[in-house]
């Protein structure tokens, strides 16, 4: 999954809709798959517009629309074998209408180095304030955070994150045992125009979303119970 990020602000979206995603499917072996892309996408709104009003509060200006690569990896969720008519009308339609890049890259260019400085320390403060009220405060993420912790170490994980290694690897890909960490490469072609970059993001997602099926299990399992 693809985690938002601004120069020195690291989007928080991807964490919280991870911890959020696996509890839904695991709790509905027969998903809406439709619906929790949406779910997912209009969390990433929800997170965009709470930290542009936060921003606005410090006097700054933030553009919260979703961009093309939000809705791709909303939709990402969804395994290519789950694809349907419906689900590629859907998914065509909000990436029509979403922005095609990052609108406050735009935005930071016209500031000085001092002024870039400042906003992203702002954007920072931010997400952070953001991210304690996504989640309950300080204490209910420390219960999240070690309840995961605890399930990453488990052996049952473990041995499914080599499974998606080995799994990445023979589709060409070198990758880290936490699913949710992207090779450098991959991170800096999904920042690319070009057609071999935009092939080359698509393919490790449409590995990735096969790949990372049994370690999700596992982590579900462990983690839900």
């Amino acid at each position: 999954m693809r985690i938002r990020s601004v120069v020195l602000f690291v989007g928080i979206t991807g964490t919280l809709v991870m911890t959020q995603l696996v509890g839904s499917a695991l709790a509905d072996p027969k998903p809406d798959l439709l619906a929790q892309a949406k779910q997912v996408l209009a969390s990433y709104g929800q997170t965009n517009q709470m930290v542009a009003a936060c921003m606005r509060s410090k006097g700054l200006s933030y553009d919260a629309r979703l961009t093309k690569l939000d809705v791709i990896d909303a939709f990402s969720i969804i395994p290519p074998n789950e694809v349907t008519d419906t689900i590629r009308t859907e998914l065509a339609a909000r990436t029509k209408a979403a922005a095609a890049e990052d609108p406050n890259d735009r935005l930071m260019a016209g500031m000085a180095p001092q002024a870039q400085s400042f906003w992203a320390e702002a954007v920072n403060e931010c997400s952070m304030r953001v991210e304690s009220q996504l989640s309950g405060g300080a204490e209910a993420r420390a219960k999240v955070a070690e309840a995961e912790r605890a399930a990453l170490a488990s052996p049952e994980v473990q041995a499914a994150a080599q499974v998606y290694v080995n799994c990445m690897r023979t589709q060409g890909f070198t990758v880290d045992v936490n699913p949710f960490v992207a090779p450098q490469a991959i991170s800096e072609a999904e920042h690319g125009a070009s057609a071999a970059e935009i092939a080359t993001v698509d393919e490790y997602n449409n590995a990735w979303r096969t790949c990372v099926q049994p370690w999700q299990k596992a982590f579900d399992q462990k983690l839900f119970g």
